[in-house]
């Protein structure tokens, strides 16, 4: 029934947020005729968010910059794994800069709906949430969202820090020389340290950036209002 009910997320919320209501109960009545389970299902569907809509018209307008945007919020936080694992490297910062870019993108072509100022704080939030959580990703770029959510943006996940992942096999003999031992672990805990710090480093950048590009929105905003109440 997964696939079914996934199809049938992807018409309704492709629909205008207005007409989900009927529509949704229009089709749950057509569907029981056929599957009852799949019309209680539809019938349970949330109406998405207003945020969640634009994101959702997004995907349709715009899937190869959304697939995009998906497939580099894999890639960073594979990075953050290895780098949480002790693994040092440019993999991190190329991921944060491909995601930090692609993110950006689709932003400013948020930006250019016609949002409110909270509704639009909302949709860049969980577009940026949504593109690092695996859970999210396929409704993201299925444009099926229905819920705002926030993540942690362009930190460490703590999703991505099971203890499973500091956690090194034990060797299957133990080594001779305890001496070489230790520097390796302190040559991978300096390691981890060097990537955390490039990591805290590059959020600083971003939120300024997105800080700025708010402040910018904002008084493009004002400046509009003002011009329009002259005129």
């Amino acid at each position: 029934m997964a696939d079914a009910l996934a199809k049938e997320k992807i018409v309704l919320y492709g629909l205008p947020r207005g007409d989900f209501t009927a529509a949704k109960a229009a089709r749950s009545k057509e569907l029981s005729k056929e599957d009852l389970d799949l019309a209680n299902a539809v019938a349970a569907l949330p109406k998405p968010s207003v945020a969640s809509e634009a994101l959702n018209a997004l995907a349709r307008d715009d899937p190869s910059e959304v697939r995009a945007l998906v497939q580099s919020g894999k890639r960073l936080r594979t990075a953050q794994e290895a780098a949480v694992a002790g693994k040092r490297g440019k993999a991190l910062s190329a991921a944060l800069d491909e995601h930090r870019a692609a993110l950006e993108r689709l932003q400013r072509s948020l930006g250019s709906l016609k949002l409110s100022g909270p509704t639009l704080e909302r949709a860049n939030r969980t577009l940026r949430a949504a593109s690092l959580d695996p859970t999210l990703q396929p409704l993201l770029e299925r444009g099926i969202l229905s819920e705002d959510v926030s993540g942690a943006g362009f930190g460490i996940d703590p999703g991505i820090v099971p203890g499973r992942l500091i956690k090194r096999p034990a060797p299957a003999k133990p080594k001779p020389d305890r001496s070489a031992a230790e520097k390796e672990r302190k040559q991978a805990r300096e390691g981890l340290q060097a990537a955390e710090r490039e990591l805290h480093d590059a959020e600083k950048h971003a939120a300024v950036a997105l800080d700025e590009l708010e402040r910018a929105k904002r008084t493009v905003e004002q400046a509009r209002q003002a011009f329009e109440n002259a005129s």
